[in-house]
């Protein structure tokens, strides 16, 4: 992109700023009136005309004011925007509550997700801490009908997995016991990756070869930090964005709220954020908007979204979801205050190991 003037970022910051507080095409008048700006409108109406023709802004219909589009509004976060950070207050009364739940792991993740959700007035999603490598604790296999089984594992984080186990032949209570505890023996404290290594080197039956397979496949997705399980609040705040209650046709709006809906109650946001993350660094705060996105669902939504925890160590990923026409500055504050803040919980549950 040919770098922007002076004059052109001014008109452009000032430009998405107001849209963003008011959710309305933004007129050149407003700009100069409301912002002071030392220009004429003439002079303004001049440069929005070539801040569109670098795709930066658009014009919905010819009568209307400007917006920003997604790459206006990428340049604006890199660019032009404000650093912006939580106040004292609000930086005392979360941790006040974050002392009253206590060493509460799950509720560590509720809160931290329920913060970013009122804060903002948006949504906001958190998948739970998890090791960068699943280690197996215990395991039991319980019969259930003559052909299945139900396999449960503890994981040393405390995680608890199950499965059911499909058999080749039918098998007594008595005997899945007995293979438990050999394997028990044998897999205790171990990685997928070494207990493939055992099961490589060991004589094993079919069964046991399913049991160790099924082990080793549920220990490497518990180490995926982009796994299927996350926590979501304030989905309705969203809802009630101008976006999805009153601007455009009720046709558009309908389809809106169908795609974020979609993305939030169907699973499909941490495959999403997924290639966007994991060659990512694990500190800092990554902003993804709208149509940056590989799916369409999310064309009209942005992100700002953060890992938490330590490179190989216990962590997970927390941030907020909302339309495009998001508040950045505090929107990046916060996410950034709420991963710092649970660096500094895991570091403390885990003696060091959790954060930074």
């Amino acid at each position: 992109m040919t770098p922007l003037s002076q004059r052109k970022q001014q008109i452009l910051r000032v430009l998405v700023e107001e849209y963003i507080h008011t959710a309305t095409p933004v007129a050149s008048e407003t700009l100069v009136r409301k912002y002071g700006l030392k220009y004429s409108s003439a002079t303004v109406r001049h440069e929005l005309a070539g801040l569109e023709e670098s795709n930066l802004i658009f014009q919905p219909h010819t009568s209307a004011g400007r917006m920003p589009t997604d790459l206006g509004y990428r340049y604006f976060v890199e660019h032009l925007m404000r650093e912006s950070a939580l106040s004292l207050d609000e930086q005392r009364l979360i941790r006040h509550q974050f002392y009253q739940v206590q060493d509460q792991l799950d509720q560590w993740v509720r809160l931290t997700a329920s913060v970013m959700a009122r804060l903002l007035h948006s949504a906001a999603i958190m998948t739970p801490p998890r090791s960068n490598e699943g280690c197996l604790k215990h395991f039991e296999i319980l019969a259930v009908t003559e052909l299945s089984a139900h396999l449960v594992l503890v994981l040393t984080d405390g995680s608890v997995k199950q499965q059911r186990l499909l058999l080749d032949r039918p098998i007594r209570q008595d005997e899945l016991s007995a293979l438990s505890a050999r394997l028990n023996s044998l897999f205790a404290e171990r990685t997928a990756t070494e207990i493939d290594v055992i099961a490589s080197q060991v004589d094993l039956s079919p069964v046991e070869q399913l049991v160790a397979h099924t082990i080793s496949r549920i220990l490497q997705q518990h180490g995926d930090l982009f796994g299927d399980v996350f926590y979501r609040e304030g989905v309705i705040n969203i809802l009630e964005q101008p976006e999805y209650s009153r601007l455009g046709p009720e046709t558009a709006r309908n389809e809106r709220v169908r795609n974020v809906l979609e993305v939030l109650e169907q699973n499909r946001l941490l495959p999403a954020l997924a290639s966007h993350l994991r060659d990512q660094p694990s500190d800092g705060v990554q902003v993804i908007i709208g149509g940056e996105n590989e799916w369409e669902e999310m064309k009209d939504v942005s992100l700002v979204i953060a890992r938490y925890g330590q490179e190989g160590g216990v962590g997970g990923l927390l941030g907020v979801i909302g339309p495009t026409r998001m508040q950045y500055d505090r929107a990046i504050a916060v996410v950034r205050y709420m991963a710092n803040v649970m660096n500094e919980l895991l570091s403390e549950l885990y003696g060091g190991g959790g954060g930074s």
